[in-house]
């Protein structure tokens, strides 16, 4: 799951490049993602678009990797 909000400000505001690396984020291999965060302390770089910057995305500030995570997160703002 995606805080897409958060994407689209990584790329000031252009939603067709946040739904491209959204696509992309979701095309991946689960556990491969899950090991490129563990291996970047939560953080990993993405610089596969051409044309484009890199950008970094965060753990749990862009990227969700399970559903609980992502209603455990929103319900924490909420409180």
């Amino acid at each position: 799951m995606f805080d897409t909000g958060a994407i689209v400000a990584l790329y000031s505001g252009d939603k067709k490049l946040a739904e491209s690396l959204q696509t992309y984020l979701l095309s991946r291999d689960l556990s491969n993602l899950k090991l490129e965060f563990q291996r970047g302390n939560g953080k990993i770089k993405v610089d596969c678009f051409e044309n484009q910057l890199p950008v970094e995305l965060e753990l749990e500030k862009h990227v969700f990797l399970s559903a609980a995570d992502y209603y455990s997160r929103n319900n924490e703002l909420m409180d």
